[in-house]
């Protein structure tokens, strides 16, 4: 998942080519993957900007518990990434919250869309799955397919930093999910890609350590993640205070995806 922060700068102003007149506003993106980068940044930034805005990452949330899982829900990530982005999350927050930064976060899930590969059915990148299914060959996954996946399209992700700009004050201290309205099971996913093809889904279920058998040691560490953090996220926060508006569904953000490939 791409991590940047967009910085909305005051000060020093830049002039116009033009006329020679101060432009208030501007944006850089920088990545931020670690707290160290994320110290140095608020470092460089504190009193010289009005709105700092992080993509972090559902993965802080760890496994899921009480679903859809919403922004106020106890943090337990857990895996190099989530717990890098959850400590870059704290951070930032307890900077806003102190008045020293302006920042805010925004949590998106598994991104897809145009020009991006899609987590398939099974919860890896593995092309063929969804080769698979078009074709009507039978597609294996893991336990009973009831696992979640919670996509959102790369346009809802720009929209929800657009929203953030609009709604700087509601913003601003605050995280939010930016994912498709709904997530998706591992078997539904497939069954809604198969009739997006037009056929009939033949589905195998399998425990996880007899499936993983059958594919490659990549393939298995990417679906185990999956698996272990069975996403499924409220956007309710983002809905209600950014008016965030997502216009594609989880299948319509992996179809548009496939579409462009």
């Amino acid at each position: 998942m791409a991590s940047r922060e967009v910085v909305r700068a005051a000060e020093p102003p830049l002039r116009c080519d033009h006329c020679g007149r101060p432009v208030r506003e501007t944006q850089h993106t920088r990545t931020s993957y670690t707290v160290e980068s994320a110290t140095q940044l608020s470092n460089a930034l504190a009193g010289r900007v009005d709105h700092l805005i992080h993509c972090g990452t559902i993965w802080v949330h760890g496994p899921s518990v009480e679903v859809p899982t919403t922004e106020d829900a106890p943090r337990r990530p857990f895996g190099d990434y989530g717990c890098r982005k959850a400590t870059i999350e704290r951070y930032l927050l307890d900077q806003a919250a102190s008045g020293r930064l302006p920042a805010t976060v925004l949590h998106p899930g598994h991104l897809v869309g145009s020009g991006w590969s899609p987590i398939n059915p099974a919860g890896n990148f593995n092309p063929r799955v969804f080769d698979d299914l078009s074709h009507e060959r039978p597609v294996r996954l893991p336990n009973f397919g009831l696992e979640t996946l919670h996509h959102v399209h790369a346009d809802d992700v720009a929209q929800a930093f657009e929203r953030a700009v609009q709604h700087r004050d509601a913003a601003i201290g605050e995280s939010f999910h930016v994912v498709s309205p709904a997530a998706l099971t591992f078997r539904g996913y497939a069954e809604g890609m198969a009739a997006w093809y037009g056929v009939e889904p033949h589905l195998e279920f399998l425990p996880y350590d007899e499936w993983r058998s059958g594919v490659s040691d990549r393939d298995a560490a990417v679906t185990l993640d999956h698996l272990r953090h069975s996403p499924n996220c409220s956007i309710a926060k983002a809905r209600s205070r950014l008016n965030y508006a997502p216009r594609y569904s989880s299948l319509a953000a992996v179809q548009d995806a496939l579409r462009s490939s």
